[in-house]
């Protein structure tokens, strides 16, 4: 995956200046390496833990100093984002001209990536407004546009209606996002196969027997499976929102 170009990058402007005083410190420390601390807590234990607080610790600086060289933490959160899709983008596999073949090795690619960075499906799920753009500074990609752009690219040469693109688009990444977080928060069924089929041995048979036609194939089923199964429909289905001229 090559590195997208400047045409991707953020307009060129002068640096934003931060509203108020430099708070007095006897140490310094520069915006990248905040950033790249919130970035190295936010691989090794979850983005959730990522705050101002907890960087000026980490660095020996007061939390002012923090808010002054970033802002807010949306800045600061957004800024971790990007670089989670800069590596996603960067992994996503060379296009293989069949559209079935690269939108499930962008999917698998995708999920791949967000496993690495824990907890950051479950704020993409939560916290909409970071899931598409990211804030960044002058002269640097937004790698959530330059995502955005490369499965749009597969959409258009699937010859799929703008519309339907953009509902692809739109159940791709749910599915994507909804099994990374079922992985970082283990809810699949077969984590809790023993609690649900212990659950309902204490009813006796004849009893639920919905429940009970269910519950065993239920406990069965895993992460892997339910992303094979899932990315099968939705192939499947993108397959009947093709224009005209791709089935002739």
């Amino acid at each position: 995956m090559t590195e997208p170009t400047d045409a991707a990058a953020a307009p060129e402007t002068a640096t934003r200046k931060r509203a108020g005083r430099r708070p007095k410190s006897d140490r310094d420390v520069s915006r990248d390496a905040m950033v790249e601390c919130a970035i190295r807590i936010a691989q090794s234990e979850s983005l959730t833990e990522v705050s101002m607080v907890r960087i000026g610790k980490e660095l020996g600086v007061a939390a002012g100093m923090v808010h002054y060289h970033l802002g807010s933490r949306d800045e600061l959160i957004s800024a971790v984002i990007n670089a989670a899709f800069k590596e996603r983008l960067q992994l996503l596999p060379e296009l293989t001209g069949d559209w079935r073949t690269d939108i499930e090795g962008f999917a698998r690619s995708s999920l791949t990536t967000l496993e690495r960075w824990p907890g950051l499906a479950t704020y993409i799920l939560t916290e909409n407004k970071f899931r598409l753009f990211q804030r960044v500074q002058p002269g640097e990609v937004d790698y959530g546009l330059a995502y955005f752009d490369h499965i749009g690219l597969i959409l258009k040469q699937a010859e799929l209606p703008g519309p339907f693109a953009a509902m692809a688009y739109h159940l791709l990444m749910l599915f994507i996002s909804v099994m990374a977080a079922e992985k970082e928060n283990r809810q699949s069924p077969q984590t809790h196969g023993d609690f649900i089929t212990g659950y309902l041995s204490k009813f006796g048979a004849g009893n639920h027997e919905g429940a009970a036609y269910l519950a065993l194939p239920f406990s069965a089923i895993d992460s892997p499976a339910t992303f094979d199964a899932g990315m099968a429909i939705l192939l499947d289905g993108f397959e009947k929102w093709r224009g005209p001229s791709s089935k002739s």
